[in-house]
């Protein structure tokens, strides 16, 4: 079975962000790795290079308007809440606020959810929307919840 820092190494190969990238949150529930790529991706290509990460990874893409991401969204978002210690409510919007606020400030956002076995990971990627580097990337891998 594959550990959360390997796949997140995956991810952030693929991307050419390993350099300098840094966990955000990791704990023996999840881990949040953001790293930036001096690649450009165009637009255009943002949901293909989504699901080539996917494809090697091995998961199972997650229909973004389906019930079932807002679950993991959701079981995420507790799994931060547990590592931080916060007793605030679940928001299980949070992700789609942050790509909001991000096209907001003149950023182009891409993400898709997959399923493994054992866990759930996010892959985010952002740029400037007139393609300028650098590339955004963030992998989130979350244990799945029974």
């Amino acid at each position: 079975m594959k550990k959360t820092y390997e796949i997140a190494g995956q991810v952030m190969g693929f991307f050419d962000s390993f350099k300098g990238s840094r966990p955000a949150i990791n704990n023996d529930k999840i881990l949040i790795v953001r790293g930036r790529s001096r690649k450009v991706i165009p637009i255009d290509e943002f949901d293909a290079k989504l699901t080539e990460v996917g494809e090697i990874l091995g998961g199972t893409e997650v229909d973004a308007t389906s019930e079932e991401i807002v679950e993991i969204l959701k079981s995420g978002d507790k799994h931060i809440k547990e590592s931080v210690n916060n007793a605030d409510a679940i928001d299980e919007h949070g992700f789609i606020r942050m790509k909001e606020e991000l096209e907001s400030m003149g950023l182009f956002v891409g993400y898709k959810v997959f399923e493994l076995p054992s866990f759930d990971v996010v892959v985010a990627i952002w740029e400037d929307k007139n393609e300028i580097p650098p590339l955004y990337v963030e992998v989130t891998v979350s244990e799945r919840e029974g």
